[in-house]
């Protein structure tokens, strides 16, 4: 029994690590909203130390415009367990605002609440510039629009009262075969996303193509309420030659995209650090809780690193380094010839100007690629990775070759795109290359190709010597 007793204790205090280590604030309120607990990342969001806030009560930190509609959300709450989200904005310490979305949850002994603050303030920023950029509409569950954003009326002519209410058939082109809207009703109304490019017409009779993806919006039943679209104007990349098309248009809104994305995984950490709260403060000793502890962990750990890397696709770089090739390449691979045999073919006076860090992370995924193949196919001897670096005017040309046997054919043509993984489920997301083609591309200006002949597979990736 003493080992049990301690076990629980262990458990509790990893709990609560997870809870401190939250990226949001996390507190336990009672009816009138006076702090009982806090965390550690309350204190930096609201500027109070944590026993400076646990003499206040949290409506007097709100603005008043906001404060009645908090005090009837906690008064909901304890009717209705779904209703458990609300925007305001607070008053920091020092005097400036901040926007937070907070949401609480009745713990079980019906006395107290559980609050999780997520500070918006540059997201609402960042949906201004969204709402600016990307194309995007709302519909509910019958096809009927209830949203669109700026970019949206602005490819299509039409102002927002024109469009509210109406369905997307207002810009249908006629050309558009009933095959096509058949499929996507059907595949969206069966819970699944929909993916396609689609002829449409603007308010003065011109014609445009978007490439499109369509998901289902789900309510805390499981019920599908309506669907969200997405929309890339393809018009001019199917009019001109591929070799003439600038890419910086197209990258610039699949980065906003990336931030869109980014912000919709925040939502299942809050539910996880809600989840992991309640049971740290209200654990009874039963088998359940050390599979619920295991689950709240991992699923923190994967969505954390999720959306680090899509985070670091959007961050700023920092300062152009001048690199000497073979040496870093050296350095990188120090770490893993304890698992495989390295050959390095490259020029000792091979230097270019980028930025390291974003260089450093593509090459560590590609070699962690190579490795995890290798593993997955057994192979115990013969292992080798050849690096091959040629400088060819003003721009280099580095291949990653690896014996790890190769890939499938019908496998090559998708191995950048998002959440396509030849591993299995547990092993990853199928992230690593959608990144490191995105950095390449994105931050590093240069260009990243896949082949694989022969049970061998090469990376190879060119990087003007100036960026």
């Amino acid at each position: 029994m003493d080992l049990e007793l301690e076990k629980l204790k262990s458990t509790n205090l990893e709990l609560k690590e997870i809870i401190n280590n939250s990226w949001d604030g996390i507190g336990i309120i009672d009816f009138k909203s006076k702090f009982l607990y806090v965390n550690d990342a309350l204190t930096p969001i609201l500027g109070y130390t944590q026993q400076e806030l646990l003499n206040k009560i949290f409506v007097d930190l709100i603005n008043d415009e906001y404060k009645l509609p908090f005090l009837q959300l906690l008064k909901e709450n304890t009717i209705n367990s779904y209703n458990t989200d609300i925007n305001v904005v607070c008053t920091r310490k020092d005097g400036k605002p901040i926007y937070l979305k907070v949401t609480v949850s009745l713990m079980l002994n019906k006395k107290l609440f559980v609050l999780n603050a997520k500070d918006i303030t540059k997201e609402i920023s960042d949906d201004q510039i969204l709402n600016s950029y990307v194309i995007s509409s709302h519909t509910d569950k019958y096809g009927f629009i209830t949203k669109v954003s700026d970019a949206f009326c602005k490819l299509t002519g039409y102002s927002k009262s024109e469009l509210l209410g109406r369905k997307h058939t207002i810009i249908r082109h006629e050309d558009t075969p009933n095959e096509l809207f058949e499929n996507l009703w059907d595949t969206i109304i069966s819970g699944k996303e929909w993916n396609g490019r689609i002829k449409n017409v603007k308010k003065n009779n011109d014609i445009f193509w978007v490439d499109t993806k369509i998901k289902p919006i789900y309510n805390k039943y499981g019920d599908i309420t309506g669907y969200t679209a997405l929309m890339f104007d393809i018009t001019h990349e199917l009019e001109l030659d591929e070799k003439v098309i600038v890419q910086d248009n197209k990258l610039n809104i699949m980065n906003e995209t990336i931030r869109t994305i980014s912000h919709e995984w925040r939502q299942p950490l809050n539910t996880i650090s809600i989840i992991a709260q309640k049971l740290s403060l209200e654990v009874e000793d039963d088998r359940s809780f050390s599979d619920a502890l295991k689950i709240i962990t991992e699923n923190v750990k994967n969505l954390s690193n999720t959306i680090e890397e899509f985070k670091s696709l959007i961050e700023e770089e920092g300062q152009k380094e001048i690199i000497e090739v073979k040496n870093l390449i050296e350095t990188l691979i120090k770490p893993y010839k304890r698992v495989t045999e390295f050959e390095i073919n490259c020029d000792e006076n091979i230097i270019i100007e980028t930025y390291q860090d974003r260089l450093v992370s593509v090459f560590n995924s590609i070699v962690k690629n190579s490795i995890e193949a290798m593993q997955r196919n057994m192979m115990e001897v013969n292992k080798k990775i050849t690096i091959d670096v040629k400088k060819k005017k003003d721009f280099i040309e580095l291949n990653i070759i690896d014996n790890a046997g190769g890939i499938e054919p019908q496998n090559i043509t998708k191995i950048f795109e998002p959440y396509f993984s030849t591993k299995y489920q547990q092993h990853g997301v199928g992230l690593g290359l959608y990144i490191a083609k995105n950095i390449i591309e994105l931050h590093l200006k240069g260009t990243i190709k896949i082949t694989s002949l022969n049970k061998t597979t090469n990376v190879k990736i060119t990087l003007p010597i100036i960026n």
